[in-house]
């Protein structure tokens, strides 16, 4: 009698589990990626001969201060950033670039890599007082569904990164 009643108890709460798990499984409304780290280009990844699921580095290191970074499944995204700035050459510590892009790179199921770019959006620029590199954009894309391990760039408008997401 106390086997079959642990028997019914065990089968009660594996269906609770896999009841769980299927709501977990099917919820895709509320399903995001949300870092408020960015990490400049790094030396080591300028020019394609490091790119990265087929997005080439900008053609000199880079630079970041604060950001935020939300990406929905229903492609909706968020990017807002400071102080992105060369980290060489002549214009270090400053922004020239007045507009960039926002690529969100998306594994699908069947393993290919979906590159989904945003259209250009405004980003200060350095001037006598200000080394520019404040930048912000809020729009909606079309990702792959699923999109699995998404990387999200702040790119040139020909699609060169200098920020990605990371730790």
């Amino acid at each position: 009698m106390k086997i079959s009643h642990f028997v019914a108890t065990a089968v009660g709460i594996a269906a609770i589990s896999v009841a769980g798990l299927a709501t977990v499984a099917t919820a895709r409304n509320g399903t995001s990626l949300e870092n408020d780290s960015m990490i400049g280009l790094p030396a080591a990844f300028v020019g394609s001969a490091n790119s990265v699921r087929g997005v080439s580095g900008g053609g000199i290191a880079w630079t970041i201060g604060a950001s935020e970074v939300e990406v929905k499944s229903s492609g909706k995204v968020e990017v807002a950033f400071q102080d992105l700035w060369f980290a060489a050459g002549s214009n270090v510590g400053k922004n020239t670039v007045a507009n960039m892009k926002v690529v969100v790179s998306c594994l699908t199921a069947g393993g290919a890599t979906v590159n989904v770019s945003t259209e250009p959006f405004p980003v200060t620029v350095a001037t006598a007082t200000d080394p520019g590199g404040d930048g912000m954009i809020e729009t909606k894309v079309a990702l792959p569904s699923p999109c699995l391990a998404p990387i999200v760039f702040v790119t040139t408008t020909t699609d060169r990164w200098l920020a990605v997401n990371g730790l």
